[in-house]
């Protein structure tokens, strides 16, 4: 409830810039930086808010998995004598973070632009597991015992993507934008390579493409170029190494999506 209300009032703070900006900027009659979409190159640099999250796949018969022994973490729940468990459902539930990055842009035509924005971004996701915890009784039979299971995923993100930017006509001091293209990224907070006794946490691989579209408005101001942009990253790699337990052998496959807000100043 509370990050949905953290959303909700950043959503609200950039409307206003989104609608006030261009009333500011509108006040001067001169055009600020007549020249500058002329220039060959320019640089600046993003602030942004990401929320990363996960598309998640079952497998279609993750109902019918059992898990026993090994393939069961240690459960911190009031709960002892663990038989087997089983999952019936996986959900991811994102979080906020924040990016900061360096433009490179370079100018290709009137209305198009080459850009390449090195970034470092910060952020995590929970993924949740709805499971069957079965323990046995003295007379055999099994109890079923309901648990929600979550489980952490930090990652920081070294990012480098590369953008194709189509701008419309100016009008005297704002511009519209879209742009796609294409994201390598590197976590360096991966555990992939890691093996540890007992660690059930699921593991990223440390690398990931994504392709990217976004839309943002552009505003002229006296000594530099203001943008806001909104943006979704959606990678194109199944990214949870397999371990044989109870979180990952459920899932069929694993994607990264991120949601961005991000000013730009050039």
């Amino acid at each position: 409830m509370r990050k949905t209300r953290i959303l909700r009032s950043a959503g609200i703070f950039f409307l206003f810039l989104l609608f006030s900006i261009p009333a500011f900027t509108q006040l001067n009659k001169v055009p600020n930086l007549k020249l500058y979409d002329y220039d060959p190159l320019h640089f600046g640099f993003i602030l942004a808010a990401n929320q990363m999250g996960f598309v998640v796949k079952t497998r279609e018969d993750i109902h019918q998995l059992y898990f026993k022994g090994a393939q069961l973490p240690q459960f911190d729940l009031g709960v002892s004598d663990v038989d087997s468990a089983s999952v019936y459902g996986v959900e991811a539930i994102p979080h906020l973070g924040f990016t900061v990055g360096i433009v490179g842009d370079k100018r290709i035509g009137e209305y198009f632009n080459l850009r390449v924005i090195p970034s470092l971004a910060f952020g995590s996701r929970n993924l949740r597991f709805d499971t069957r915890l079965y323990k046995k009784n003295n007379n055999s039979k099994d109890t079923i015992i309901p648990r929600v299971l979550t489980q952490k995923v930090n990652s920081t993100f070294v990012e480098f993507p590369v953008y194709f930017k189509y701008k419309s006509k100016r009008l005297h001091n704002m511009r519209a934008y879209i742009y796609s293209g294409f994201k390598y990224t590197i976590d360096l907070a991966s555990q992939a390579n890691k093996t540890e006794e007992n660690n059930y946490e699921p593991k990223l691989f440390r690398t990931d493409s994504n392709y990217v579209i976004g839309a943002g408005l552009d505003f002229y101001m006296n000594w530099f170029k203001f943008g806001i942009e909104t943006s979704m990253s959606y990678g194109m790699r199944d990214m949870l190494l397999r371990e044989n337990n109870l979180y990952t052998e459920g899932i069929e496959s694993l994607k990264s999506k991120v949601f961005m807000l991000t000013l730009t100043f050039e």
